[in-house]
């Protein structure tokens, strides 16, 4: 829809908010640079000392970049490399593959692999971590067969990215002030949904280390460990052995819990066992997928677990996404969409969510912005990320439906009726309306909810 990127003529405000740092010291040069001097190097120093060089001189770039994903693909002939930056892959370099300078074998040494890739065709995962830029890097790294060779997507685990508090999420502050008051309830389940990337782990990490003191015993299982918490009890999955999530949660309720984070939950045996643990004295944390908010609840129904006990044991359900923060050294003022154009965005919602929305774009006092490019944000507008939020709490009238078996659309406007849900699009417009994200951005993360 047009109306998302209309310009309008600067004010000369913009440009006068310092660009946000990049995570370490950017190595010199691009990476397409570098790449091109080593391979200019070659006779003179051994071929894995090179590809020693090249590994390091990746992850160096990409944590600069603040990347979360390194994909190295070979493409025909071609070294390719791309980083996931922002949610948005970049490619990084594409040159001539060349075999004296062994890289994949370097990663694969690296991630506990054997050099070479195994001759029938198989995944493998492995971690390692690097000092980079004076602090520990985390790297988990995924080996995947094509066609073309093998393919390796290394996932940057940056401490630092993750090391957020509940204010440094993107919580507005009433939110906020919410869900300090309920992850503080003596008993409960609390569930956050959201797709694969979104920041829900990021979520989870801040509120326990909210509410995390010596007088109380916080244990967790989850499926990587994938950051260690000071003062926590941290568990791995592993089905091999027999340590399931329904076996280790179990276990863990003989262990004299008082806060239980749940990585995922899959199956009926472990959503049962985790909402029958919420009505006996326990504070559980845990993850679902679904699309939004209120079809938590339709899941669990799915899964078989009985209405009287999803609703006597769920404190709440919170949706998140991650938008594109505009870019404040090269953002540009947007003027708002006409009225005849919300009305074409709006025209299939529910009656009621569409008023909600279409006051909220069209009223007065907005800041929107547009992205525009400069060298600070590699041209794509954006620089860094914040979440978009969609908070249900569980009220009488939710409770009742959902012992009655309401489908999915009953409960979401049941609670926006009740003025204490936004969705997640509303919160998008909200932060879109401050000039912290563009409202295409918005668009393009909740396409699929409206």
């Amino acid at each position: 829809m047009a109306f998302w990127g209309q310009n309008k003529e600067s004010d000369g405000q913009q440009g006068q908010q310092p660009a946000q740092q990049p995570a370490g010291a950017p190595p010199s040069g691009t990476l397409e640079e570098g790449y091109n001097e080593l391979v200019k190097a070659k006779g003179r120093a051994p071929g894995i000392d090179l590809a020693i060089k090249l590994s390091d001189l990746i992850l160096e770039h990409a944590v600069a970049e603040r990347s979360s994903d390194v994909h190295i693909e070979t493409q025909a002939a071609n070294l390719r490399v791309r980083f996931r930056v922002d949610g948005i892959l970049q490619d990084m370099l594409t040159a001539p593959k060349n075999s004296e300078i062994p890289l994949t074998q370097r990663i694969r040494v690296l991630a506990g692999f054997d050099p070479e890739p195994p001759a029938s065709f198989r995944t493998e995962e492995g971690r390692f971590q690097k000092i980079i830029a004076g602090r520990a890097i985390q790297v988990r790294v995924s080996s995947f067969p094509t066609v073309n060779g093998e393919k390796l997507v290394l996932r940057i685990l940056d401490r630092q990215q993750l090391g957020l508090d509940l204010e440094q999420i993107g919580m507005d502050q009433e939110s906020l002030t919410i869900i300090k008051k309920l992850i503080r309830n003596p008993y409960g389940i609390f569930f956050i949904t959201g797709s694969t990337g979104s920041g829900k782990t990021t979520s989870l990490y801040a509120m326990l280390r909210n509410i995390n003191t010596p007088m109380i015993n916080v244990i967790t299982l989850e499926d990587p460990v994938e950051y260690r918490l000071e003062g926590i009890n941290q568990a791995q999955i592993n089905n091999k052995s027999g340590f399931t999530w329904a076996e280790g949660l179990r276990t863990i309720l003989r262990q004299d819990p008082d806060v239980i984070m749940v990585g995922e939950i899959r199956d009926y045996e472990t959503a049962e066992i985790s909402l029958r643990s919420a009505l006996t004295g326990h504070l559980l944390f845990t993850t679902i997928h679904t699309i939004n908010a209120p079809s938590i609840i339709e899941r669990l129904f799915e899964m078989g677990v009985p209405p009287f006990l999803i609703a006597s044991s769920m404190l709440g359900a919170m949706s998140q996404r991650l938008v594109r923060k505009v870019c404040p050294q090269c953002a540009q003022k947007a003027a708002p969409p006409s009225e005849a154009v919300v009305n074409e965005f709006v025209k299939n919602m529910d009656p009621n969510e569409a008023r909600i929305v279409k006051e909220l774009i069209l009223r007065p006092g907005a800041d929107y912005k547009v992205e525009k490019g400069c060298p600070a944000c590699r041209n794509t507008g954006y620089l860094g990320r914040t979440g978009i939020f969609e908070l249900m709490l569980m009220s009488e009238e939710v409770r009742k439906q959902v012992l009655d078996h309401a489908p999915t659309d009953l409960i979401k406007r049941s609670a926006l009726q009740s003025g204490k849900m936004r969705t997640l699009l509303m919160d998008g417009i909200t932060k879109a309306r401050a000039g912290v994200t563009t409202l295409s951005e918005v668009i393009r993360v909740t396409a699929t909810m409206v």
